[in-house]
């Protein structure tokens, strides 16, 4: 779920930029395309980046309405399950204008910025004092491997499967989702454990 969350996280603002040369004419005009085949971006992708990255901002209050009123697990099924659904809507990213595109993003950026945040305070609540640390740093460590993938991913791949990238990101986190719910403790309301 740690590689997951880094995995769609900065998989969402690499497939912003990508998706914005895809379907933006503009983006792509001869005269801005640099002999290395890279595109310059617009004024307007530049605010919709802009837009879509405030979707981040939501992500935490989002966190503590979820956790005021349900366990961890239901609030990791939800998240992912959220961002599952967000990166599927990109299918219809062809048909669509660009306001559809910052409004997923800006949405999805939401519930994986939350979703990452709290992987941090479940790992903390499972783990016990003498080796929370490590198991916090080890689990992140995990999550340095998804953000060491997903370049390829949302920066190369994408350019020859665009479906076949975005599938990889719905199925990834919808795995994530049945992994939240047969997660084997549930930390809601439970003290911080100090010894095995």
């Amino acid at each position: 779920m740690w590689m997951t969350s880094a995995m769609s996280y900065y998989g969402l603002i690499l497939i912003n930029t990508s998706i914005m040369t895809i379907i933006n004419p503009k983006t792509s005009t001869s005269t801005d395309t640099k002999p290395n085949n890279c595109k310059m971006l617009t004024t307007d992708d530049y605010k919709s980046l802009i837009f879509t990255t405030f979707g981040e901002m939501f992500g935490i209050p989002l966190l503590l309405f979820l956790l005021s009123r349900f366990g961890r697990r239901t609030v990791c099924l939800i998240n992912f399950s959220s961002a599952s659904v967000c990166f599927a809507l990109f299918f219809f990213v062809s048909y669509t204008t660009s306001w559809f595109v910052n409004a997923v993003t800006f949405t999805a950026r939401m519930f994986i910025n939350a979703q990452f945040s709290l992987m941090y305070l479940y790992t903390m609540e499972v783990y016990p004092t003498v080796i929370r640390a490590m198991a916090v740093g080890c689990a992140s460590s995990m999550s340095r491997v998804g953000a060491m993938i997903t370049p390829f991913l949302a920066q190369v791949l994408i350019k020859h499967t665009f479906s076949g990238t975005i599938a990889i990101y719905v199925l990834t986190t919808a795995i994530a989702a049945v992994c939240a719910v047969l997660l084997p403790i549930e930390t809601r309301g439970r003290e911080l454990r100090v010894s095995r």
